[in-house]
C-alpha cells in the first residue's frame, strides 16, 4: 500500500467518525476553548493564593487558536478556568473540590458550545489522579455528553492515547494547533474544499488510536492578538496571581501581560520538548504587528509589565533589535518593564543588545546554563559552552541594573553523579550572577523521553522546585541523609537518589543564593537581592530562611529596624518547628539567627564564617573563593 493510500484510508475513517459526531452534536457553530488550572489541588496553599503567588498567565495559546478560526462561520469563546479557580480560592480561603467546576458548567450552559477544546500548561506527577485538574475537566465534560471534546498542548498530549481509549476526548491535536484545528473543522463540517490533509490529529477507531498523516509544515506566523483580547480580562490577572518573581518585582498591582516574538528554538536540548512540539528552527512574528499589539496593551489595557514567552528570543537579531527599540520608546512614554524568565542563549548576547535591554525597561532575564560539567553539556546538546557562559557573565558585571540568574538542573536523566552536580554548583558560584535557579530534573515530555531513549524510574514528574510538592512548601526531612556541609562528603561517583537530590538542591540553593550571594558581600547591591527575595517569598510565606535573609539584606541597606522585624519573624517560625530547627542547625544558621546582627560588618562576618564552615576548603580553593 502506498503512502498516499495510507493517508486516504485514515482520512476516510476520520471523515466517517467526524460525520457520526456531527450527527450526535450538531453543526460546529460554537467552540469553547478552556484553559485548565495550572496547579495541583493536593498541594494548594490558600495563603499563597491570597498573596498572588500562583501562576496566572493570560491564555495566549488559546488566543492564537481563536484568531486562526476567525475566518470561519463559528463563534469562539475563551474560558480561563485557572483564573476563575484562583479568584474563588482567594475569596473563600479554600478550594472546594466539589464545586470548582461550577464555573465551567455555567459557561457551558450559557454558551452551549458544540465543541470544547481543553489545554493545560503544566506537567504533574499523575494525570489520572482522582483530582488532577485537566483529567477532572475532561471527565466532567464527557460525562455531560453534550459536546465534542478536543485536547491539545504538551501536558495533554503526554497521555493522549489513554485519554482517547478511556473516552475522555474525541480528538487529540499534537504540536501547533492552528492548521490542524482548521483541518479538523473542515472534516467535521464535511467541506468539499477541505484544506490539505495534515498530520498529528489522533482519534479512536474500533479500539485503536489512529493518527492522521499528511502535511507537517510549521504554522505561518501572521497577524496579532488584538482582536482576541476583547474576550480576555487581562487587567484581572495581576489581582489573583503573577507570572514569576519578575512580575512581582514590577509591583503586584501592576497590570501585566505577555508577548511572543518568535516560536521554536535553535537548540535541540535532549531533555526539552520545544522542538518536538514547535518543530525545527525558529520563526518570527511580523515585528510591526507585534509592536502594534504591545502598544494596544499599554495604551488601551494599562499593561505596564511584560513577560517574554519566547524560548529563543535572540534568534532573529534584526527582529529583536527592532522590537527593543520600540520598547525603548514605550519605556520613556509609559515606564513599562519586561523580563525573560525562560532564558536567553549566551552566544547571542552582545553589549549592543544589553544596552537596548537596559534602556527598554528590562528588569532581568535568565541564562540557560543547565550544567557546569562539560561532558553533561555535550550530552544534553546544550548550544553553549562553559567558556561562552563565563564570557557573558563577565560582561554582565557592567550591567548592574539587570537582575540576571542562571538556570541549572541537577539529577540530569536520573544518571548524573554527585561529582557532576558539584561541578555545576562550583561553576554557578564562579559565574557570580545575581541568582542561581537550581531545579531538579523531571521527565515532563513523554514523546521526548521516548524519542531520546531517556531513562525513567517509572515515577512521574513532580515540581521542579522540591518545596512546592506540599501545601506547606517545605521539603520533607529524611534525617538519615546528609544535609548542609555533610552533602560534600558524598562520594563523587554516586548517583544520588531522588530523595537525596532534594537535600543536594536545598544545600546548593542555601549556600549559593543566600549564604554566598554576591549582593550580600562587601561591594554588593543588597537592594537587588532584597527586591528579588521579596518577590520570591510571596510564594513561601512560612519560610524562615527567606525571612532571615530578607532581614539581613535590609540591614545591609541601612534600615536595620525593618531588618530586625523580619529576623524576629524568622525566629518565631523556627522556634515552632522541629524541622526548621534541624535545618538551621545543619547550616549554622541557628547561630546567626541568635546573634542578632545589627550592622553590615556583623552580617558580612557571620555569612563568611558560615560559608567557610559549610564549604570544604578544597572546593573553596577550586571556586576561587578561599579565605
Amino acid at each position: 500500500m502506498t503512502e498516499l493510500q495510507d493517508i486516504l484510508d485514515v482520512n476516510e475513517v476520520l471523515r466517517k467518525y467526524a460525520a457520526s459526531l456531527r450527527d450526535r452534536f450538531g453543526p460546529g457553530k460554537r467552540f469553547l476553548l478552556v484553559q485548565s488550572p495550572q496547579f495541583l489541588f493536593e498541594t494548594i496553599n490558600p495563603e499563597v493564593v491570597r498573596n498572588r503567588g500562583y501562576y496566572a498567565y493570560p491564555p495566549t495559546g488559546l488566543q492564537r487558536l481563536a484568531e486562526s478560526l476567525s475566518g470561519r462561520d463559528i463563534e469562539v469563546q475563551i474560558f480561563d478556568l485557572n483564573l476563575h479557580v484562583l479568584q474563588r480560592i482567594a475569596q473563600e480561603g479554600r478550594l472546594d473540590s466539589e464545586k470548582w467546576l461550577e464555573a465551567l458548567d455555567k459557561q457551558l450552559d450559557t454558551f452551549r458550545p458544540t465543541i470544547v477544546g481543553v489545554t493545560c500548561l503544566t506537567v504533574y506527577t499523575d494525570l489520572f489522579a482522582t483530582n488532577h485538574p485537566l483529567t477532572s475537566i475532561l471527565r466532567h465534560v464527557t460525562a455531560r455528553g453534550e459536546q465534542m471534546v478536543v485536547i491539545g498542548g504538551p501536558t495533554a498530549i503526554n497521555e493522549m492515547d489513554r485519554y482517547l481509549k478511556e473516552g475522555l476526548c474525541h480528538f487529540a491535536v499534537e504540536g501547533e494547533g492552528e492548521d490542524r484545528l482548521n483541518y479538523l473543522l473542515d472534516i467535521y463540517e464535511d467541506r468539499y474544499d477541505a484544506s490539505e490533509p495534515v498530520s498529528g490529529i489522533s482519534f479512536l477507531s474500533e479500539g485503536r488510536v489512529l493518527r492522521t498523516e499528511g502535511k507537517c509544515a510549521s504554522v505561518e506566523l501572521k497577524g496579532n492578538l488584538i482582536a482576541s483580547y476583547a474576550a480576555v480580562d487581562v487587567e484581572q490577572y495581576c489581582r489573583v496571581g503573577s507570572l514569576n518573581p519578575y512580575s512581582r518585582m514590577a509591583g503586584q498591582d501592576t497590570v501585566y501581560g505577555v508577548f511572543q516574538l518568535s516560536r521554536g528554538c535553535r537548540g535541540n536540548c535532549k531533555f526539552c520538548g520545544v522542538r518536538s512540539f514547535m518543530g525545527k528552527g525558529v520563526r518570527t512574528h511580523p515585528v510591526d504587528e507585534l509592536i502594534e499589539e504591545i502598544r494596544y496593551l499599554v495604551e488601551q489595557r494599562s499593561v505596564r509589565h511584560f513577560e517574554v514567552l519566547d524560548d529563543d528570543l535572540l534568534a532573529d537579531r534584526k527582529g529583536v533589535t527592532k522590537l527593543l527599540r520600540s520598547l525603548v520608546d514605550l519605556r520613556r512614554q509609559y515606564g513599562i518593564t519586561w523580563a525573560a524568565n525562560n532564558g536567553l542563549m549566551t552566544h547571542s548576547i552582545t553589549r549592543d543588545l544589553l544596552d537596548l535591554m537596559r534602556d527598554s525597561g528590562c528588569l532581568g532575564f535568565k541564562i540557560g546554563v543547565e550544567s557546569g560539567n562539560a561532558e553533561m553539556l555535550r550530552r544534553i546538546r546544550k548550544p553553549g559552552s562553559l567558556e561562552s557562559f563565563t564570557h557573558v557573565a563577565e560582561m554582565l558585571q557592567d550591567y548592574p541594573e539587570l537582575f540576571v540568574g542562571g538556570n541549572y538542573i541537577i539529577g540530569l536523566f536520573g544518571e548524573e553523579t554527585f561529582a557532576q552536580m558539584l561541578e555545576t554548583f562550583a561553576f554557578s558560584v564562579r559565574l557570580n550572577l545575581d541568582w542561581s535557579s537550581f531545579t531538579v530534573f523531571q521527565l515532563t515530555s513523554r514523546p521526548t523521553a521516548v524519542a531520546e531513549n531517556l531513562k525513567t524510574d517509572g515515577v512521574g514528574a513532580t515540581d521542579f522546585i522540591p518545596g512546592k510538592d506540599s501545601p506547606t512548601r517545605e521539603i520533607q526531612d529524611d534525617r538519615s541523609l546528609p544535609l548542609g556541609p555533610e552533602v560534600f562528603s558524598i562520594c563523587g561517583d554516586v548517583v544520588p537518589s531522588r530523595t537525596m537530590v532534594r537535600n543536594i538542591w536545598l544545600t546548593f540553593n542555601l549556600l549559593g543564593n543566600y549564604i554566598g550571594n554576591k549582593n550580600l558581600k562587601p561591594g554588593g547591591r543588597p537592594e537587588k537581592f532584597v527586591a528579588w527575595l521579596d518577590a520570591v517569598r510571596v510564594a513561601y510565606p512560612k519560610n524562615p530562611y527567606m525571612l532571615l535573609f530578607a532581614g539581613l539584606g535590609r540591614i545591609l541597606m541601612g534600615v536595620p529596624a525593618c531588618g530586625r522585624v523580619l529576623i524576629e519573624d524568622a525566629k518565631t517560625l523556627v522556634e515552632g518547628s522541629a524541622n526548621w530547627q534541624y535545618r538551621f542547625a545543619r547550616f549554622g544558621l541557628d547561630t546567626l539567627l541568635e546573634s542578632n546582627p545589627d550592622s553590615a560588618s556583623q552580617v558580612f562576618d557571620g555569612l563568611e564564617d558560615i560559608w567557610n564552615v559549610c564549604v570544604p576548603s578544597h572546593l573553596r580553593t577550586s571556586i576561587g573563593l578561599a579565605t
